[in-house]
């Protein structure tokens, strides 16, 4: 991986330079110089960061095929960004230890996905006390958390 697909990868997925210096164990300094060319990106963390993207390219390619399997298209897809990484954590945490800045990449990729697919889709902010009152006593799925924030986007093609 060169220099420049490391740092062009890395921000496409929303992942700061401490984050790879993080999970790196490294210093940010460290992925200064990958990025700068001043040192030769090591194998292994473009093997992260490419494990990653396989990763979100696998959920949208998995998101419109459940779609297009669907008996008929929806007339809007609501998705649910979080506001912070323990909100994240706490809702997806199959997604720790990446941030919500990733996350909100990835949901940025399905967007333009649905998009092209001619599926309207909307992203709304999880606001943790609010779902959590509104699903009383039920199951948190992800199914349960679409439905929650598509009622707080009223109905589709309204402003």
């Amino acid at each position: 991986m060169t220099p420049a697909e490391l740092k062009t990868l890395r921000e496409s997925l929303g992942l700061s330079a401490q984050w790879v210096a993080d999970q790196s164990g490294v210093r940010l300094r460290t992925v200064q110089y990958w990025e700068a060319g001043r040192m030769p990106v090591p194998e292994d963390v473009a093997a992260l960061l490419s494990r990653i993207d396989a990763q979100y390219e696998r959920a949208v390619s998995e998101a419109l095929a459940a779609i297009n399997e669907a008996p008929e298209k929806p007339a809007e897809v609501v998705l649910v960004r979080y506001r912070s990484d323990a909100d994240l954590w706490r809702f997806r945490p199959d997604m720790e230890p990446l941030p919500a800045s990733s996350h909100a990449a990835l949901l940025s990729r399905l967007r333009r996905a649905l998009w092209t697919a001619g599926v309207p889709s909307v992203i709304e902010y999880m606001e943790p006390d609010e779902y959590l009152a509104w699903l009383g006593k039920r199951k948190d799925t992800d199914a349960m958390r679409a439905a929650w924030a598509a009622a707080q986007s009223g109905p589709p093609g309204s402003p």
